[in-house]
């Protein structure tokens, strides 16, 4: 066990573990309720997409996607970049933090076979969170399964990692455990090395177990709710541009 306890904590220091029915007027009655169902979920579904636009469009910020390719290696990774931002120095500084997962595959030549792409679960005012997920092969050690994220405090352009966001270790990790009971995860939160995201108003913890089998992510979804005042919400100043 502290064989692997070491071997997971330096796999994940690169974000990489390794994977391995009635009568017919019924019927007819029935049909139009759930055509009815369908048409009101769908118009819900039309207002809440068009409301998430209207929010994007009021954003003083915009993405674009990207893509590193390296055929000799087969190497694939896809990416954001910032396309608008107030102030060029603090565009730079949000595109280094976004390429840099990029630049660990693409000037090591440990790596090959690499297929990764991205998910934007968070994108508002306050927070740009961005999940990277897929696989690659890694000299030495075979076919590894890649989780990382970049969290960027909008304000000040830093980067929010688990070290910066929380400031109670201790309360965070009594809660993770007990989310982990609830999810019936056996032994509770049995982790060396934890990561973070943001999805929409939860703060989601993921790690890789330490057991010897475990060849997934777990990922412990917390709404900010339950975590005010034992994580920080200030990550540093804007620098000039």
């Amino acid at each position: 066990m502290k064989t692997k306890a070491i071997i997971a904590a330096v796999l994940l220091g690169t974000g990489l573990v390794l994977s391995g029915c009635g009568n017919s007027e019924a019927t007819a009655n029935n049909g139009q309720n759930q055509k009815q169902i369908q048409q009101e979920e769908s118009n819900k579904n039309a207002e809440g997409n068009k409301k998430s636009d209207e929010n994007k469009s009021d954003l003083n910020y915009s993405l674009k996607g990207e893509v590193l390719e390296n055929e000799e290696r087969n190497i694939k990774v896809n990416y954001p970049q910032i396309n608008e931002f107030p102030g060029e120095l603090s565009k730079d500084y949000i595109n280094q933090s976004l390429r840099k997962i990029v630049e660990s595959y693409e000037n090591s030549e440990s790596y090959s076979d690499v297929e990764i792409d991205y998910e934007i679960t968070r994108m508002d005012e306050n927070i740009l969170s961005v999940v990277f997920k897929g696989t690659a092969k890694m000299e030495g050690i075979g076919d590894v399964t890649v989780q990382r994220s970049v969290n960027l405090d909008i304000s000040s352009t830093n980067e929010i990692s688990y070290n910066n966001l929380v400031k109670d270790g201790e309360k965070v990790r009594e809660i993770l455990n007990q989310k982990a009971i609830d999810n019936g995860i056996e032994g509770g939160l049995e982790a060396e090395g934890i990561r973070v995201y943001f999805n929409g108003d939860n703060v989601v913890f993921y790690y890789m177990p330490l057991d010897d089998s475990a060849k997934e992510f777990i990922e412990l979804s917390v709404p900010q709710s339950e975590l005010e005042g034992i994580i920080n919400t200030e990550f540093g100043e804007h620098p000039a541009s």
